[in-house]
């Protein structure tokens, strides 16, 4: 005669909980054999604890319930290996989609590190690295609406796309529209990257002017008026565009007036 196991043993053995055994058996991974007719027991033979070691193995490597029944049902040894090898293919591409979301972790905690660290008033003009960015042109006028929108199509095509971004986004404000006091008009939205991609813009290394504008994107005003006042008192002028990178937004403020752009201006 077999021996059988109720759910409770097999759970003490298994380590899952009675729970996880009736549910799987619900959604026929993993089906006692017997049934007694009297009380309606049901109960599990000796051979199906391999079997549901084999199940553990499985789900332990990633796949679904509905996969590990469709395997169960129909398998062997070439059907374990092809199975294997698929999930395998997966885990790496999760691991490389991990492996990047840990580097815009990484940009993301170094600009708001870098906030704390740098001086927060007055302007600072030092060497800076490049930056490769994703660009979407804001149609006109080019203020707060037009921006959003823009910003909004650009994190559309960068998800359908696959682009290497980081959790940040900026504006590009042209300098002339900075030297007739327009410094609400943006021209174009971006996201940094992390590398190239076809048509993909580049802030060029080097000198460069910035201040951290703390507040509503409206009073801007104020902080490119320093910027101006602070290049002009060293000697240097401003050369192409303005490049605005939120820093803390509604991500980590709940307040707008909270809110910490940087705004870098390349000088010569």
């Amino acid at each position: 005669m077999h021996t059988r196991f109720t759910v409770g043993e097999v759970a003490k053995l298994s380590g899952l909980s009675k729970q996880a055994l009736i549910y799987y058996d619900r959604e026929g991974v993993f089906v006692p054999r017997f049934i007694d007719t009297k009380n309606g027991y049901r109960y599990y033979t000796a051979e199906q604890l391999e079997v549901l070691d084999s199940i553990l193995m499985l789900k332990e490597m990633g796949l679904s319930l509905d996969e590990i029944r469709g395997f169960m049902k129909s398998r062997n040894d070439s059907r374990a290996i092809e199975l294997m090898a698929a999930q395998r293919q997966r885990i790496h591409e999760k691991m490389r989609r991990l492996d990047r979301t840990a580097r815009k972790l990484e940009r993301k905690i170094g600009t708001l590190e870098a906030f704390y660290e740098d001086t927060q008033e007055g302007v600072v003009i030092q060497d800076v690295a490049g930056d490769i960015l994703a660009a979407e042109p804001v149609e006109a006028p080019g203020h707060l609406e037009e921006q959003d929108l823009a910003l909004k199509r650009l994190l559309r095509r960068a998800k359908e796309e696959n682009y290497p971004h980081y959790y940040q986004l900026g504006t590009m404000v042209a300098l002339e529209d900075i030297r007739s006091g327009d410094v609400l008009r943006a021209r174009y939205a971006f996201l940094p990257l992390e590398s190239e991609i076809p048509g993909c813009l580049r802030r060029p290394a080097g000198r460069a002017a910035f201040a951290y504008h703390v507040g509503t994107y409206e009073q801007t005003g104020v902080t490119y008026r320093k910027l101006l006042k602070e290049i002009e008192r060293r000697g240097m002028e401003p050369c192409g565009y303005a490049y605005e990178y939120c820093v803390l937004d509604s991500l980590t403020s709940e307040r707008s007036d909270d809110y910490v752009t940087k705004i870098l201006l390349p000088v010569r």
